[in-house]
Parts: structure tokens; C-alpha cells; sequence
């Protein structure tokens, strides 16, 4: 999710507090896709062509193995730039269905010439000289081809299992949709607890923030009976598919594309069991602050707004453009005039809305060789949370960027998303440190340092209790210990307590199953958070302790594709395989010691500095 720093920061700090929320009005940007394509029609007629094309080299004799790996890379690079037109178009208006049609159609395409890619690398002699670059993709290839006992079997599963899993995914939506949350009158103001969740945890009426935090979980148990129907009718054909299949459990078939293995990830998981003490008492520390600052029985609610008297500012694009530049200067200036020129509005490669209007709630990079990379951003509402997404996706963005600058092949510019997903966490996580770094007040500096360890305990903890959550649902279906909602309640607080929760004093908690969208519409994807957690955390270590050494490996890492095992790319961005436990040990001593200061800055605004 994102990065930054400035120039005279008390200068600019004294214009912040005065940029009005209602500035962002004339902050909506529409981006420029014309370096894409010029139209929808001249998209749709090279989409033709480019399936023209994709069966005339399916069916060509005669071709040289070398000549028709090249044709095939070419094509999946003009593949994906429909893939990223089509997707922002489809996003600009989510009622329109004809671009998320056309999307799809361009997925099938793009994986029909990835597979005649990875044919030409099966087939090719062991020792072809102009394979060589290739050879994890071949390995992948012969793999692949090697795993089916009946692909005639698998096909027909998945026939069957992916119209049914979408089915579950949309029936979640409608569910959701119909759940009833209470609203609150006050002050003149018609508050849904539902929809304006995020809204009332900022309140500085502590009433409003408990009504809003009790009412976001009596709307979700509202509906708590048909979405278990839904959860456990999921988790038992996508089970069952994976076992049909041979590929064991599903949640084991999720490691496996992964990368990893159960046991791999079952010890990663109890190291971080092991630290649930440091996430309680980092619990302790805010609900301490809020007793110290007047809050009588400070409750979970009590520790999502800032201290009193010191409102957020509200950063234009201008700003919010420096803030991630500046963030991200140890990586050398190429690095930072990429990331300026996609961040600066003048340039057109942001399509954001400060209104939702028709628009996907979706953010995302849009990427494709040969071709600027932009991002779409369904809303800013220009709190720091909307702000971070923006990081966040220009980190994806300058990921495509950089491969690009490597000449990575088209054909290996996906890879696994943990280690995708590292690479943005870590740009998020620079970002909020930029904005700690150069405050002054001390409840400035408190609020953007919460934050960021805020952003740590969800990457190490919350990602844990949740891949710890779906793996333990999968077992309980298997097993025929799951059948209800209360089953369901039941296991999340066992999960929810391990991982340093407290569901005993908070039974609200026991409902958040319900709310893990990702369970739904991309099962066993979870997990993928943990470990890209872990890694981005460790990567925002190293940048401060061996700047050069690590922009090095950062910046070899990042342009060079998706060519190698990830394991195998872990271990030269840490300069040494990884030890996940060990990984976690180090993390959470960084975590520590942030609380610590933290702590440091609280004595300081109870002592009255900054008021």
C-alpha cells in the first residue's frame, strides 16, 4: 500500500491543518488511457485481431520453437494491456457489464497464450540455449503437465465447482446487503452503522463511537444464520473439489500454489501464537492512554481516534504525491521520478473520485508492458487509511514498472501473490513512517506511529487468526464439527483468543467470520497476507539498517520478474533463506520496541506537550 517525506515541515504542517475536507471536490481525476488504446472500438477490434492471431500460431507448422516462444511472449504483452484497459473501464462503472464481459474474455485469451508459451518451454530440448532464461517457467510447465492423472476429471470438476463457488461468492453479497444496521440521530446527522463504520470510530463523541462499533456487529448478526449456510456450502465443494482432484484439503492445495507446504505453515502460525502477549499488551498500552487522557473504562472503541485537540490533515494530491516520493528516496532517484510521475495529477495516470457515484469500490494498478503504468481508485475519501491504499497500489504499480525496466517476459510477470503483495505492503508501511518522521507535535507523531504499528499487528496477527481461522473451518466441514452459526461463533473465538484477542469481554468478536470477504470470493487466499506480511515488515527493517545493501537487492528483486522459485527470491532480499519462525521473532522485536515508543510519546502528551 504506499510511502513518503517533505521539505520545511513546519511550514508545510501549518497548511495541512487548514486544507478543507470539501478541497478534494476538485481533486477527482479521470486518467488518460489513450496510451492503451485510442477507443473502445479500437480495443475491441485489436482484441479480434489478437485472437486471429493466437489460432493461426496454435495451428502453424513450421515454426521454430525459439521463433514461436517469442510470438507467443509478444502476445501476452499486447494481452495484458487489453487486460488493463478493460479492467479500468469496467471499474469506471460497475452497472456496465459489457467491459467486465469483455474482461473475462480477455482472461481466457491471455490464458490460452500463456499455455502456448509454457507448451513451446515443455517441448524444447533440455539444453536449448535461447530457453535457458526460462527455466523456472519450463520447470512449472513439466510440472503442471506431469500432476493431472485425468485431466478430463479435473476439467469436469472445475466445470462444475467454479460456477458454484461464484454462485456462494455473489449469494455472501446479497446477504450482505439485506442486513439490518441500526442508525443513529445526532447532531442534525443520519448515521448508518454499517455503512459509515470507519465515520464513527473517528467521532470524538465517545457515545457515537460505542453505538457505531455495537451497531456494525448487531447489523452483521442480523444475518449470521444464511451466511453460515453459505460459508459451510462453500467450504464443502471447494473441499471436495480439491480432493477429486488429488491435491488433498483445499487449504493444502492453497500452500502448495504458494510455494509452501501445511507443516511450513502451522509453525509459522504458533511462532506468531507465541507473541500474543506483545499484541495484548500493545492493547494495554492504547486502553492506558485513554484512561490517562479521561476516558473512564476505556473499551476497544475508545483507542480509534486521535488525541484530543489534534485533528488530521487532509493531504491534497500534490501533497500526498511528495509525502510517497520522499518516502521512498533510499531507493535512488529513478525509483522516486517513477513514483512522482505516476502520483503527480498533471501526468493523468490517477483515475480517483472523491464520490462513489457508479464506480468500483476496488483499487488497483493498471500495467502492461510497454505502457504507463496508472492506478484506479474507486474513492479518496482523504483520511489517512485512503491515503495508504493510494501507496499501497503505487507500490504494485512501480513493481510492473521496474519489470519492465528489467525486460522481464511477459509470460513471468505473474507470480505468487504473497511476494506481490510484499513488495506494496512494504511501500504502505514507509509511507505512514514518513508521516511519523516528519511531525512535530507530539500528538501528530502519536497518532501516524499508531498507525503503523496498527498496520503491523493487522499484517502479523490479523492475517494469522485468519489464515489459522479458514484452515481450522476446512477441518471442522471435513471433520463434521461445523453445521451451524453458533459452531462457527465458537471456533472464531478459539482462534480469535489465540492470536491475543479477547472475545471473552468482546463476544461481538465471535461474529467475524462473517466478515472475512476474502473467504468467500477467493478461498484460501488469506494466507498469502501472513507471509507477505511477515516479509514486508522485515524488508521495512533492513532499508533503515543496510540502505545501499538492501536498495541492491530490493531493486534486482523487483525488476526481474517472476524467473525463480519464490523462496529463491526471498533469500536474496534478506540475504539468506528464510526462517519463518526466526522471521517472526525479529519482527515482532521491531514491533516491541516501536510500542515502546509509542509509550514515550504518550508521557509527553499526558504531561500536557502539544495542547
Amino acid at each position: 500500500m504506499q510511502t513518503r517525506r517533505m521539505l520545511a515541515t513546519t511550514a508545510i504542517a501549518a497548511l495541512l491543518a487548514v486544507v478543507p475536507f470539501s478541497g478534494l471536490r476538485a481533486e477527482s481525476l479521470r486518467a488518460d488511457d489513450r496510451a492503451y488504446f485510442a477507443n473502445a472500438a479500437a480495443e475491441q477490434s485489436a482484441r479480434d485481431a489478437l485472437g486471429r492471431q493466437l489460432e493461426a500460431l496454435q495451428h502453424a507448422a513450421g515454426i521454430a520453437p525459439a521463433e514461436r516462444f517469442r510470438q507467443a511472449e509478444v502476445m501476452e504483452a499486447q494481452c495484458l494491456r487489453h487486460h488493463g484497459y478493460l479492467h479500468l473501464q469496467a471499474a469506471r462503472n460497475a452497472r456496465d457489464h459489457r467491459p467486465a464481459q469483455a474482461l473475462d474474455q480477455v482472461m481466457g485469451l491471455c490464458s490460452r497464450i500463456a499455455r502456448t508459451g509454457r507448451a513451446v518451454l515443455r517441448e524444447a530440448p533440455a539444453d536449448a540455449a535461447w530457453a535457458a532464461p526460462y527455466g523456472f517457467l519450463r520447470a512449472r510447465a513439466l510440472k503442471d503437465a506431469a500432476a493431472p492423472a485425468n485431466a478430463e476429471l479435473d476439467e469436469a470438476v472445475d466445470a462444475l465447482a467454479d460456477p458454484a463457488l461464484d454462485s456462494f461468492a455473489r449469494l455472501r453479497g446479497q446477504i450482505l446487503r439485506t442486513a439490518v444496521y441500526p442508525q443513529i440521530e445526532r447532531g442534525g446527522r443520519r448515521w448508518d452503522t454499517g455503512r459509515d463504520r470507519q465515520a464513527l470510530a473517528q467521532q470524538p463523541d465517545r457515545t457515537l463511537r460505542e453505538a457505531g462499533w455495537k451497531g456494525y456487529w448487531q447489523g452483521l448478526q442480523s444475518r449470521r444464520e444464511p451466511m453460515a449456510s453459505v460459508l459451510l456450502g462453500l467450504v464443502q465443494v471447494n473441499d471436495a473439489a480439491a480432493r477429486l482432484q488429488g491435491e488433498g484439503p483445499a487449504p493444502a492445495r492453497g500452500y502448495q500454489h504458494m510455494g509452501l507446504d501445511a507443516p511450513t505453515v502451522d509453525v509459522t502460525l504458533l511462532a506468531i501464537e507465541h507473541h500474543a502477549g506483545d499484541r495484548r499488551a500493545y492493547q494495554d498500552i492504547l486502553l492506558r492512554h485513554a484512561a490517562r487522557t479521561g476516558i473512564d473504562s476505556p473499551q476497544l472503541w475508545d483507542t480509534t481516534v486521535p488525541d484530543a485537540g489534534y485533528t488530521p490533515p487532509v493531504l491534497t494530491l500534490a501533497q500526498l504525491r511528495d509525502t510517497a516520493a520522499d518516502a521512498m528516496q533510499h531507493l535512488g532517484p529513478a525509483y522516486v521520478a517513477e513514483l512522482r510521475a505516476l502520483l503527480d495529477p498533471g501526468n493523468r495516470r490517477m483515475d480517483l473520485a472523491t464520490e462513489r457515484g457508479e464506480r468500483s469500490q476496488d483499487a488497483f494498478p493498471v500495467n502492461a508492458p510497454d505502457a504507463p503504468a496508472m492506478l484506479f481508485v474507486g474513492m479518496r475519501s482523504g483520511d489517512l487509511e485512503s491515503d495508504v491504499e493510494i501507496a499501497h497500489e503505487a507500490g504494485h504499480a512501480l513493481h510492473g514498472e521496474w519489470m519492465q525496466r528489467g525486460h522481464a517476459s511477459p509470460l513471468q510477470r505473474n507470480g505468487s501473490p504473497w511476494l506481490t503483495e510484499a513488495f506494496a505492503i512494504y511501500s504502505e508501511l514507509r509511507f505512514r513512517d514518513q508521516l511519523y518522521q516528519q511531525a512535530q507535535d507530539p500528538r501528530a507523531k502519536a497518532y501516524y506511529l499508531k498507525s503503523l504499528l496498527d498496520d503491523m499487528v493487522m499484517q502479523l496477527f490479523t492475517s494469522s487468526e485468519e489464515a489459522q481461522l479458514e484452515q481450522s473451518i476446512y477441518q471442522g466441514a471435513a471433520a463434521g464439527t461445523l453445521g451451524t452459526a453458533d459452531d462457527l461463533d465458537a471456533l472464531t473465538g478459539q482462534v480469535l483468543a489465540r492470536f491475543g484477542q479477547q472475545p471473552e469481554r468482546y463476544p461481538q468478536l465471535r461474529n467475524s467470520w462473517m466478515a472475512k470477504r476474502l473467504m468467500y470470493e477467493d478461498p484460501n487466499y488469506l494466507v498469502n497476507y501472513l507471509y507477505a506480511g511477515l516479509l514486508a515488515v522485515q524488508l521495512y527493517v533492513q532499508d533503515q539498517h543496510d540502505p545501499e545493501g538492501f536498495r541492491q537487492r530490493y531493486l534486482a528483486v523487483l525488476g526481474e520478474g517472476f524467473d525463480r522459485a519464490p523462496q529463491a527470491q526471498v533469500a536474496q532480499l534478506l540475504g539468506r533463506a528464510p526462517d519463518w519462525p526466526a522471521l517472526v521473532d525479529a519482527d515482532l522485536k521491531v514491533f516491541n520496541q516501536m510500542a515502546v515508543q509509542l509509550q514515550a510519546l504518550h508521557a509527553r502528551i499526558e504531561q500536557g506537550e502539544g495542547a
